[in-house]
């Protein structure tokens, strides 16, 4: 896809306008042009992770790979919490799901053949937030530099199974939970520290299962 047809400092207006509430300046691209342009990256990105051979890594296990475009709520509460950056700098308006039933050493190489893919450098694309959760979300990362930014998340089943449990506690609990703030009502908060706590225990089973699988390639 060739580079988007509208300058930083549009994205950066167009940013502030979503972010306060009023209208875009004439000059500059709308909401809905802005989201399909990256929608179109992160389908690209998709089909290109849907044509690459995952049989060496996964051994016949099948990823599911799904792409969205970020809502523009959602995009409003992100650049109300981060005021100082600007639309062009939100890695994840264009985003790519990869998700298998897989180890983490398994989770790791699928993340380095993914920055391989795209001819990007893992030290600086690849972004693991499983030893430092967000409120317990735990996944790998890849920050794409394409004609603009894409954002690729690869988790295991249990990280997905965990982040869609908390992601419907948000819609109800509000969304705010995600990003370390605990409701006031002692029941709610009770519920969020307790799926803050299952997310310790399924990276506590992810570590002793990675663990039990570098000892099987071991023996064999």
């Amino acid at each position: 896809m060739d580079r988007a047809p509208w300058t930083n400092r549009q994205l950066r207006s167009l940013g502030h306008a979503i972010r306060d509430g009023h209208d875009a300046a004439a000059h500059d691209p709308t909401y809905d042009e802005v989201v399909t342009y990256f929608n179109g990256l992160a389908l690209d990105a998709q089909y290109a992770l849907d044509s690459l051979d995952w049989e060496p890594l996964l051994h016949g296990r099948i990823p599911e790979i799904t792409s969205r475009p970020k809502t523009i709520d959602t995009l409003r509460q992100k650049l109300h919490r981060d005021r100082n950056t600007p639309l062009q700098n939100v890695q994840d308006i264009a985003g790519v799901r990869f998700e298998a039933e897989m180890s983490l050493d398994e989770q790791d190489g699928v993340a380095l053949a993914i920055a391989g893919l795209f001819s990007q450098e893992p030290a600086s694309a690849i972004h693991d937030i499983r030893s430092t959760p967000h409120s317990g979300y735990r996944a790998v990362h890849i920050w794409l530099k394409l004609p603009s930014r894409v954002e690729v998340q690869v988790r295991t089943h249990l990280q997905g199974m965990w982040a869609n449990m908390y992601e419907s506690a948000a819609d109800t609990l509000g969304r705010e939970i995600r990003y370390a703030n605990v409701p006031s009502d002692p029941r709610q908060r009770e519920l969020v520290a307790q799926l803050q706590e299952l997310s310790g225990s399924i990276a506590d089973i992810e570590n002793e299962r990675n663990i039990l699988d570098q000892r099987d390639r071991e023996l064999a």
